[in-house]
């Protein structure tokens, strides 16, 4: 051996380095000299691969050592002073690796390690076990919420690594929101909903520890729905020209009048249509709402109007289309023309008054008559014959009435003779007596006339 080169840390003289072609002379002549009392190594080191871990996630320690070794030796590693696990290590090995697999709560600490036998331990390294609970995620508002309303979700979890943020996100969509923690909560607020923003949500959240960045799991989701509530229109009816009469059961509208049915709503939504039912029809009318209200026209009504009438509002939003609750029913009544009615009582008026007069005339006239017509007398027994007298027509410029006038004068021969003989002699014999000219007549038994004595 010559040349030989040892740097003190060697177990042996051969592990020096040397050349084996030597010119060796006494001036290099050497010397060993052997110290029984062992020199313990130098510390070791040690690193970890990460310093903050999530539970389950593996960590790889590794242990240096400082000081040649000349033999095999142990390497234990240790939590918090007390023995974790144990390696060998060999004069050809400069360093050991303890794995924590499926690591948790239970694995983090302080850590250590020391070749044994020796006390003397590395500098330590901490490892924490970054455990986050799953947030909890709630619905402030209903799980209906009114189309353009806001809604709230608040976003909490218990953890002692604060700091972080929350992170809201749609299941099935595009909307994400982040918030800074305040107190180990977060609210979100969407001020104005649409029906892109209807679905389920979830949120996570976020911290750094030991320069890593951490995510907890999901939270359960919440769910809500965007509706457009729609309030129950009003219907009313109005006649332009008259004839609307309200009776107990609803309104009454005289045939042959017009009509006016008023659909109207709250000022919700701008636009929209409504539709008028009516029970006596298939068809429905549609009008477009004009400062939230619209107007059906009957312009004559007949008996096939009559019946219930409803009114529904409908709007489309954001491509939806949406349709509110019916009304009330409405009972229209159509009733008959009172006009044909009073026409006849005015025809049946007026003939009455004409024939009043007509047979108040011919009563007149017919008393008038029998006043001038003769009529029989009967005259007491007082004498013994009977005469007739007659009076004929007048003549022009007489004072008299237009009428024939008679006298029958019966005498009766024998004055002891009864009233009943004179009768029967009077329907015999007859003496006309013409009071004008003096022209006898003969007269039909039926002939009205006057006897006296």
């Amino acid at each position: 051996m010559d040349d030989v080169r040892c740097s003190g840390a060697e177990c042996s003289l051969t592990d020096c380095s040397y050349t084996s072609n030597h010119n060796c002379n006494h001036g290099e002549d050497a010397g060993v000299r052997c110290n029984l009392e062992e020199t313990p190594p130098l510390p070791p080191s040690l690193s970890s691969s990460k310093s903050a871990v999530s539970p389950a996630e593996p960590v790889s320690l590794q242990c240096y050592r400082k000081s040649t070794i000349c033999k095999t030796v142990n390497i234990n590693l240790y939590r918090n002073g007390r023995l974790k696990m144990t390696q060998s290590l060999s004069p050809s090995q400069s360093s050991v690796t303890f794995t924590l697999s499926n690591v948790d709560s239970s694995d983090q600490g302080r850590y250590t390690c020391a070749i044994s036998p020796y006390s003397t331990h590395s500098q330590p390294i901490s490892i924490t076990v970054v455990e986050l609970q799953k947030p909890s995620l709630s619905l402030e508002t209903g799980a209906e919420v009114t189309w353009g309303q806001s809604v709230q979700m608040s976003c909490s979890i218990s953890t002692q690594h604060l700091g972080g943020t929350f992170t809201l996100q749609q299941l099935s969509g595009s909307f994400r929101d982040t918030k800074r923690v305040s107190g180990g909560s977060a609210t979100f607020t969407i001020p104005q909903v649409d029906f892109i923003h209807e679905g389920a949500y979830y949120c996570q959240y976020q911290t750094p520890v030991s320069g890593r960045d951490f995510t907890s799991s999901q939270s359960k989701t919440v769910c809500f729905s965007v509706t457009v509530s729609l309030l129950q229109p009003n219907i009313s009816v109005r006649a332009p020209d008259g004839g609307l009469f309200w009776g107990p059961q609803g309104p009454e509208v005289t045939r042959g009048h017009s009509l006016s049915i008023l659909c109207s709503t709250e000022a919700q939504y701008q636009g929209g249509s409504f539709h008028l039912l009516f029970d006596g029809s298939n068809t429905t009318r549609t009008q477009s709402a004009l400062n939230h209200s619209a107007s059906f026209y009957i312009p004559e009504l007949d008996h096939s109007h009559q019946g219930n009438y409803s009114c529904v509002y409908e709007v489309t939003v954001s491509s939806h289309t949406f349709s509110s609750n019916q009304t009330e029913p409405l009972t229209l009544f159509v009733k008959a023309s009172l006009v044909p009615i009073i026409a006849s009582g005015v025809v049946c008026g007026l003939f009455i008054l004409m024939v009043i007069p007509a047979v108040i005339y011919l009563v007149k006239r017919k008393t008038v008559s029998e006043e001038h017509t003769p009529q029989m007398i009967s005259s007491a027994p007082s004498g013994s014959g009977s005469a007739n007298a007659y009076g004929a027509p007048n003549r022009p410029g007489d004072t008299s009435e237009n009428e024939n006038i008679y006298m029958n004068t019966v005498e009766l021969a024998d004055s002891g003779h009864d009233y009943k003989a004179a009768a029967d002699d009077l329907e015999d014999d007859y003496e006309n007596v013409n009071t004008s000219t003096g022209i006898d007549n003969d007269y039909e038994e039926d002939a009205i006339y006057q006897n006296y004595n």
